[in-house]
């Protein structure tokens, strides 16, 4: 393949970033070794996880000057497919022009495949991730950490009335070409929901797409149904009878298609079925409700203390007191952010971070390294967020939470 079709599929690839059945169809899926062991449905995540792992390969570090050239093609890569901002909200957090934006994505992604070609077309070894200075500074990797949980943080939530009315928008021409008619039955303003904007959206525009395509001359009812701290939000073709009756090998896959996208968004998902025919889908997400820490410590005066500060300031206390139970419990909850003690029973701190932050389910969510081990250097090198010395005080605790609460 020549460098210039090489570079163009590279830019398809980020387009269709989320749309795992375009991604393991693709060419470029084959890159990845070793392809002969990898099955079909493997190489779209594969490539998917690629494709961000490049991104953070184009971040210029801690010490790159501010607004610098890498920093901005940096930032716009993470916030435009990291994030799933769209192009306005990153013009806006990287200070640039529309004219400025346009060049500046265009050379970030010329960047990417940049990063791609040498490493699996080339096969150039991956650079060594440098060693931690001993002596250095703490400083500029304690902020770098610190805007990263950030920008991971607003991955986590969405404005659901935003990402819903905006997959409307997008299918709007298609709707009319249907003869379909949308009717909402929401509550007004549908609330904020514990899931990535940019795969909830992918979802979304997936599962309505699906019924725009078989239908006609009909209804898509939306309806949101809340219970406890989750909402319902389910999307039905009416009547029924106006879908085309679909062979069940499709529909099989592309249940497995939007299951998957589900699950990169931490959302619940359900087909809706007549018989055998797929009549509508239900997508359960968490709300959010409230900022919830997870406290890892095995000595139950620690987790009392952290409870009683938490609560003093609005946050609520979930407590583990070993490394299992807390992968487990982060994984099933998805707490705001979690208070990690190093010195565990059995598996220690040290490995329960590399689990959390190796997670798909976890890897996103703040860890605070609570400890009387003077090892914050190491602590942030291996993906901490922050670092704080026992003993515990609140002012240390409320201070390191508040630093990761969104503008």
């Amino acid at each position: 393949m020549e460098r210039t079709e090489f570079a163009r599929q590279v830019v398809e690839l980020y387009t269709r970033l989320y749309d795992l059945v375009y991604l393991r169809g693709h060419p470029l899926a084959d890159l990845l070794p070793p392809v002969d062991a990898a099955p079909r449905k493997e190489k779209g995540w594969r490539l998917h996880d690629l494709l961000l792992e490049i991104i953070k390969e184009l971040d210029p570090g801690p010490d790159a000057p501010a607004f610098s050239r890498e920093w901005r093609r940096y930032r716009l890569m993470a916030g435009r497919y990291s994030r799933g901002l769209d192009p306005g909200a990153v013009m806006q957090e990287i200070a640039v022009s529309r004219r400025q934006y346009y060049r500046e994505h265009e050379a970030a992604l010329a960047a990417a495949a940049d990063l791609l070609w040498e490493r699996y077309v080339n096969h150039a070894p991956a650079p060594a991730t440098p060693a931690p200075t001993p002596g250095a500074t703490p400083d500029p990797l304690e902020a770098a950490r610190l805007e990263a949980a950030r920008g991971a943080q607003a991955g986590r939530f969405s404005r659901l009335d935003e990402v819903l009315h905006g997959a409307l928008a997008l299918l709007d021409e298609r709707l009319h070409q249907r003869r379909l008619v949308v009717a909402l039955a929401l509550p007004d303003p549908l609330p904020r929901v514990l899931a990535d904007k940019a795969p909830l959206r992918q979802l979304l525009l997936g599962v309505i797409g699906y019924l725009i395509e078989r239908a006609e001359d009909a209804t898509l009812r939306l309806e949101a149904q809340s219970e406890a701290d989750r909402l319902y939000l389910s999307v039905i073709a009416d009547p029924p009878q106006a879908l085309r009756a679909t062979a069940e090998s499709e529909i099989a896959e592309r249940l497995a298609a939007f299951s998957e996208m589900a699950a990169l968004a931490g959302s619940e998902f359900g087909a809706l079925r007549e018989g055998p025919q797929v009549v509508g889908f239900e997508i359960g997400l968490a709300l959010d409700t409230q900022r919830a820490v997870l406290v890892v410590d095995d000595n139950a005066d620690v987790l009392e203390l952290a409870r009683r500060y938490l609560a003093l300031h609005g946050y609520t206390a979930i407590t583990a007191t070993s490394a299992e139970q807390a992968i487990e419990l982060a994984g099933r909850l998805q707490p705001f952010a979690i208070l990690l003690d190093l010195m565990l029973p059995g598996q220690d701190g040290w490995d329960a971070l590399q689990a959390l932050l190796n997670r798909p389910s976890t890897g996103r969510i703040p860890v605070v390294i609570c400890s009387v081990l003077k090892q914050k250097e190491l602590a942030l090198s291996l993906g901490a967020t922050a670092f704080l010395e026992k003993p515990l005080t609140e002012a240390g605790l409320v201070g390191a939470l508040q630093a990761l609460e969104l503008s």
